[in-house]
């Protein structure tokens, strides 16, 4: 019988520990990193800035912008609220102006499957890919960040990258879609100088600080279900390319109904009722932004 205890107790404590193992190994790390971009190739001064978080944990991490993360969780948690107390009518404003990156990568481990969700004008798109980073190691070495860091080029999107990495922190990965030196990226440019990551601070994280899971779940519950069309990369590109060509392409689509009315108010406070001039109005506005928004980080998925 003491004998059985022993066992029982030792068996016990091994659970014990079997669990905590797996309770420390689903903490993730999170990286935020400044990024500063060039909106317009043209313009000098369309430089902007914004903060991003790389959340590592130990079989994928999560790309994204703090802004958008920021407004998605309230955003999402007013929805569920709101169908709670009034399920057939719901309310929903967002002012995309505060943010630029509004997209999310999901990075798998150890194949580095990517997953990027995102959109294009109405069309939300989930684009999968592995790609493959033929990195470039030099033996320089810099301290950045109080990170002792060694250079790496590579080719990739249709430009020329320029990375610092560095071994003191021991993960395969770097911002955006950007991975496999053996150290994270701690910096990281192009050579036109129009897209600039710089690692800026680092925690653990802990159960308050939470992930694009916790996001994903909740736009779950206030949508449903995650709505969105699965592509690949090179069909991103067809349909980026298709609302390029014709950027009122959804607006003419809405408008083909005979039920559909529309009202819009220009920032002139001009309102706009005839579908003729609606449709001119946004092929001129939407064309105007898709000139001036032409310097993205992946050059060869939004040029021909």
């Amino acid at each position: 019988m003491e004998e059985n205890h022993i066992i029982m107790k030792l068996n016990f404590s091994l659970i014990l520990l079997f669990l905590a193992f797996l309770n420390l190994s689903a903490q993730g790390n999170r990286f935020t990193y400044e990024y500063q971009f060039r909106i317009d190739s043209t313009k000098t001064d369309s430089l902007k800035k914004e903060f991003v978080n790389l959340d590592i944990f130990p079989t994928k991490s999560y790309f994204y912008g703090q802004a958008k993360f920021a407004s998605d969780s309230i955003a999402n948690n007013s929805i569920i609220e709101q169908r709670r107390s009034t399920p057939n009518s719901i309310s929903y404003s967002s002012t995309t102006d505060e943010w630029n990156i509004s997209y999310l990568i999901e990075k798998s481990y150890p194949s580095f499957k990517t997953t990027w969700f995102t959109n294009i004008e109405q069309t939300n798109m989930i684009v999968e890919e592995t790609p493959v980073i033929k990195w470039n190691i030099l033996p320089e070495t810099q301290k950045i960040e109080n990170y002792n860091c060694q250079k790496a080029t590579a080719n990739f999107g249709g430009r020329i990258w320029e990375a610092w990495f560095s071994k003191d922190l021991p993960f395969l990965d770097g911002p955006y879609k950007f991975h496999g030196l053996p150290g994270l990226i701690v910096k990281l440019e192009d050579k036109t100088q129009s897209h600039r990551f710089l690692l800026k601070g680092n925690k653990k994280l802990k159960a308050e600080d939470h992930s694009w899971d916790y996001i994903l779940a909740l736009e779950k519950e206030a949508k449903h279900e995650f709505e969105g069309v699965k592509a690949s990369p090179a069909q991103y590109k067809k349909l980026f390319m298709t609302y390029k060509n014709d950027p009122a392409k959804d607006i003419k689509l809405d408008l083909a109904s005979p039920n559909t009315s529309m009202t819009v108010t220009t920032e002139g406070g001009k309102k706009i009722t005839d579908n003729a001039e609606i449709i001119k109005f946004f092929e001129e506005s939407m064309a105007k932004k898709y000139r001036s928004v032409n310097n993205q980080l992946e050059l060869n998925l939004h040029r021909k």
